[in-house]
Formats: C-alpha cells, sequence, structure tokens
C-alpha cells in the first residue's frame, strides 16, 4: 500500500472527485482508497478569505493538480509557486494549451484528463520508506468519548506506531494509544498517511494546528534563518523591516525581515512556530502575485 498527498487549490469539484470530503479547518481533506493505495487531496476552504491555505497545501503536499477550467490570476499564481516548489504538477486538460502553460518553464508535469488523474497520482512514487526520525504535521484535534484526545494530521518522516512515546512541541510527552487511517485501526502507519491518533497525556486544547508529534524534541521558535529563491517573473526587493506571510505544513505566521545577505535571510515570526530544518515555506506578499518566494529553513535563531 502507498500514500500519496495532493493539492488541489484552485477547484473544489475536482478536489470532490478525488475522494469523499472529510475533517475540514482552513483546509478541506478529500480521502480516497484505490487497489490498496490511500490519495489524501488538500483543498483550501476559502482561497480568497483564507490565502495562506494555498501556501500550506502547496508545501505538504508532494504533487500539486491545478485544473484548467479557468486561466485567471490566481491560476497564474499557482503557476509561479509551482516552478518555486519544483513538485510534479498535473494539468486538466480543459485549456491545456496555453501559453501560460508554456512559458511558466515547468521541471516535471503531465496534462491528464479528469478520467486519467487518478492514474496520474498513483504513478507518482510514495513519500518516503518509513525509516527515519518520525514527524507528524498536526491541524486539528478534539475529544472523543471513551477514547480521549484524538488528533488529526499526516506523517511527514519515519512511522509511528501504537505505544510509541513522542514528543509534541510544547514540550510535553504523549503516548499513542490508537491509529486509526480510513477509517480503520492499524498498528502503525508511514509517510504519507493521513493519521487519527488516540494520544494519552495531551489534553485536546493544548494541540494547536501546525503543531508537531515526533521521536525528536522540538519547539515552535521566533525567529529563523533560511536560504530564500525568489521567483523569476516577479522579484522582490526584499528589504530590513518588510512584512510577509510565511506559510509551511499546516502553519502560517506574519514573518518580518531583519537581515538579508545575499540569498539568506533572517526572519522574526509574529506566531511562534514550529519549524525545523530543511522545511519549505513560501512567502506572500498583499500585490499579485501573492506568491513571490520559496524559503529553505537552515537554522532556528531561538
Amino acid at each position: 500500500m502507498s500514500n500519496h498527498m495532493v493539492a488541489i487549490p484552485n477547484n473544489e469539484n475536482l478536489a470532490s472527485f478525488i475522494g469523499k470530503k472529510g475533517s475540514e479547518n482552513s483546509i478541506t481533506f478529500y480521502n480516497r482508497s484505490v487497489d490498496g493505495n490511500v490519495i489524501t487531496a488538500l483543498a483550501p476552504t476559502s482561497v480568497e478569505d483564507k490565502f495562506y491555505a494555498v501556501t500550506e497545501i502547496l508545501t505538504v503536499s508532494d504533487t500539486i493538480i491545478l485544473s484548467t477550467d479557468s486561466l485567471d490570476r490566481l491560476f497564474g499564481e499557482l503557476l509561479i509557486a509551482s516552478k518555486l516548489l519544483d513538485k510534479k504538477v498535473l494539468f486538466t486538460d480543459d485549456n491545456a494549451d496555453s501559453e501560460l502553460i508554456k512559458n511558466a518553464k515547468l521541471s516535471n508535469y503531465e496534462i491528464c484528463g479528469k478520467e486519467r488523474l487518478l492514474d496520474g497520482i498513483l504513478k507518482e512514487n510514495a513519500k518516503g520508506d518509513g525509516s527515519g526520525e518520525c514527524r507528524i504535521d498536526l491541524d486539528k484535534a478534539f475529544n472523543v468519548k471513551g477514547i480521549g484526545t484524538v488528533a488529526l494530521g499526516i506523517v511527514m518522516n519515519g512511522t509511528v506506531n501504537v505505544h510509541d512515546e513522542l514528543w509534541h512541541s510544547s514540550g510535553k510527552k504523549a503516548l499513542v494509544r490508537s491509529l486509526q487511517s480510513q477509517d480503520v485501526d492499524v498498528k502503525s502507519a508511514g509517510p504519507g498517511t493521513r493519521i487519527g491518533i488516540g494520544l494519552k497525556n495531551m489534553d485536546s486544547d493544548e494541540i494547536e494546528k501546525g503543531t508537531i508529534l515526533s521521536s525528536f524534541e522540538q519547539r515552535p521558535h521566533k525567529r529563523v534563518k533560511a536560504k530564500l529563491t525568489l521567483s523569476e517573473i516577479n522579484r522582490e526587493n526584499l528589504l530590513p523591516g518588510s512584512f510577509y506571510g510565511l506559510g509551511s505544513n499546516f502553519s502560517y505566521s506574519v514573518a518580518k525581515i531583519e537581515a538579508v545577505e545575499g540569498d539568506i535571510a533572517s526572519l522574526a515570526l509574529e506566531k511562534p512556530l514550529a519549524l525545523i530544518k530543511g522545511d519549505t515555506f513560501l512567502l506572500t506578499r498583499e500585490k499579485a502575485p501573492r506568491i513571490f518566494a520559496k524559503g529553505i529553513v537552515e537554522e532556528m535563531l531561538d
């Protein structure tokens, strides 16, 4: 069995076609099982009201699916983000001959009719082999009668097992009492799995969207140093004192540029985020195109 995470940022109907609607916050999850393989599709619940969700789903997913039904401003912005992230992109064939797509110069993309989308997703390599340190990015938590605290998230690396003891970003350790994937109890889960985790020693109100459960100790940070890549199409003059939005996996904060030296910048975060060295984020601004830069965390400064 393999697990596949896909972002569908510009067509809710397409997300509904990919899978059955599941949990919802600023991101709506759609789940589907195909011959034992599991697809988790992520879509922003409201693009204009919560644009930051677009950056979150693009960074957390392995593959990006773009509908060409409407070649609007959002579509152009998503082309820029896809180029920055250099992930596999699947385009629907509605208006696939557009010059916009050709001019984007993407390194890895495919045009698929709707009936071929599932095959296009499944033929991509699954995320990791389950080795290495365990990391689960969380997007929701609640209490269930008879079970206690349940957290929802995606296994980003390693493998989680029932009875594992994991560190939460709060500094507390929690015991994994149970695991559930696709409404089925499981004993373990590997990379790319959308997972429900029954936890002991943690209350649901201690778990925020964007926090992490992991086999290693980690915590939120207020300042980070990162290597930035600016879009070739619309560069920004990065100046100390400038403010941008920063979205990474299920985390978002306003970020202030403190210093820039070449392609390395230090950023102060309005809200501390559970970022780890090597994490990818996208920077957003108010003017179009809103997504204009990618960052890779090099160091947590405090």
